[in-house]
């Protein structure tokens, strides 16, 4: 027998298992415990401006001499009612399940209400994304519909979740009543029932880690706070909080009702974890970086002028990135006066009309040849992009396979609520990238400008409308360094390069 052969040891048979014995229990060594308990704390408001009720702004600060943990108990807590107004003389009173058939709130009602979403400590913004104002929440509307079932159970546990009330195909979030608004509206609007729902905001570090939720790693980083300054989140919301409704149009003789949204409570409930105390001081007296896993999202804006044929893009000094999703919104998303009233179809993304796309990095071409990852009507490509929203999706993100069809891709999405292009310049099954034609790699050591040239399709680009180009990267997207005694600082490896 060989040496090998010694060494390979024979798997016990049933019969042989009931001879081994599995070792005994160590959890009664409390004293060894690095975790010997929790709280949860719920912190309201410190400042807000405006009425309670429908404020401009909410202040929230954190401080804590514990060892904050960002698991699934911390996170937001909202209470509110919608009320209706069924007449100019009339008084405000709660919706009722009927009301559906007279209004339609706009999906993701809840992000739709907020102007942006702050994290500072002291003086330092933690911001590890740059995507500006009232875009961000439509692809995160995309987000809550195609995200992977279970990741949807933890982010939306309640049915009146904001993120349940997205619409799944063209013309189902309307006013008829077997639409998904209107079975959407049944639960929103029930009886002497107020809306209470949980919310952690996409991608805001530290409550939001890794681009899954709870599904990359279960075991969200926890925040050293006895470390930090004061954490002051500050949420600010649009200026016409009816913005969201839609109303449906009555005869001039009937009077048209008028609807609003009131928030009765919004706080934050944080876990704050009561360590052993020698593991405290162990874990809070060395000196170390803390890297914090998370996706780092970068809008670029582009108004293409109406009825072009072709419009070339750049997008300067930026890491080679994982992805792109390019997406239309109306004119007046971007400047905050949209008002879901005034929609002229149902669609969440507006149509795109991309015909094909090119790319150059750092001055050097992607592709010599057609079809490539340009050319996402070819059913070559549309195939890939098939595979690639199963297995390595836009953002990162865990998709349901169940909702991932062929049809679904076709065309750039365009039979869905979410018509948009999808590029992805990762290979397949790891995070490396796509590089030029001519290049060994080598570009990619460096920041470069990325180049975009479109060409639209007969119909030409859409009209009155911004583009918007997302791109993305899915691994460390904030670092805390507290190396340097009396000195604790906040970086963001992408943020810096725009």
């Amino acid at each position: 027998m060989s040496k090998d052969q010694k060494a390979v040891k024979r798997p016990h048979s049933a019969l042989e298992e009931q001879f081994e014995f599995p070792p005994v229990p160590k959890w009664r060594n409390g004293s060894s415990q690095k975790v010997i308990g929790s709280e949860l704390i719920a912190t309201e408001a410190s400042n807000i401006v405006g009425e309670p009720t429908s404020p401009k702004c909410m202040e929230f600060i954190l401080r804590s001499e514990d060892v904050m943990s960002f698991g699934p108990n911390s996170r937001f807590k909202v209470k509110g009612k919608f009320q209706v107004k069924r007449s100019a003389t009339g008084v405000w009173e709660n919706c009722v399940p009927g009301d559906g058939e007279n209004v339609v709130i706009v999906p993701n009602w809840w992000e739709m209400l907020i102007k942006d979403f702050e994290i500072w400590h002291g003086n330092t913004k933690i911001a590890s994304s740059d995507e500006g104002r009232f875009v961000m929440q439509y692809l995160n509307t995309f987000r809550y519909h195609f995200m992977n079932s279970e990741q949807k159970k933890i982010l939306c546990p309640e049915a009146v979740h904001p993120g349940n009330g997205v619409p799944s195909e063209v013309g189902k979030w309307s006013f008829d009543i077997s639409s998904e608004w209107r079975k959407y509206a049944n639960l929103l609007f029930a009886i002497n029932k107020s809306v209470e729902f949980t919310w952690t905001p996409f991608d805001a570090q530290p409550f939001f880690q890794f681009c899954n939720y709870l599904q990359d790693n279960n075991v969200q980083k926890i925040l050293p706070m006895p470390l930090l300054d004061k954490l002051l989140i500050r949420v600010n919301f649009i200026d016409n909080m009816s913005n969201i409704f839609l109303v449906k149009t009555f005869p001039p003789q009937q009077e048209t009702p008028e609807f609003r949204f009131q928030i009765q409570d919004f706080k934050i409930v944080t876990e704050r974890l009561r360590l052993n105390k020698a593991f405290q001081a162990s874990l809070l007296k060395t000196p170390k970086t803390w890297s914090y896993p998370g996706l780092s999202r970068f809008i670029q804006s582009e108004l293409i002028p109406n009825d072009s044929t072709m419009y070339k893009c750049t997008i300067q000094k930026i890491a080679m990135p994982e992805g792109l999703v390019i997406f239309c919104l109306p004119k007046d998303v971007i400047t905050g006066n949209y008002s879901y009233k005034n929609r002229a179809n149902d669609l969440v993304f507006q149509k795109h009309n991309i015909e094909k796309l090119s790319f150059a990095y750092n001055n050097e071409v992607f592709y010599m040849t057609e079809p490539n990852l340009g050319t996402f009507r070819d059913p070559i490509i549309e195939s890939k992009c098939f595979y690639d929203m199963l297995w390595n999706p836009p953002l990162g993100l865990k998709t349901n396979h169940s909702l991932i069809t062929q049809d679904l891709v076709h065309d750039g999405f365009e039979t869905t609520p979410y018509p948009m292009v999808y590029v992805n310049f990762t290979n397949f099954g790891s995070t490396s990238r796509t590089v030029p034609f001519l290049n060994n790699g080598s570009c990619l050591a460096t920041d470069s400008d990325l180049e975009i040239n479109f060409t639209f399709t007969t119909e030409r680009s859409a009209k009155d409308v911004h583009y918007f180009i997302c791109f993305y990267y899915t691994d460390t997207n904030l670092t805390l360094e507290t190396k340097k005694k009396g000195e604790v600082n906040f970086t963001f490896p992408y943020m810096k390069k725009m």
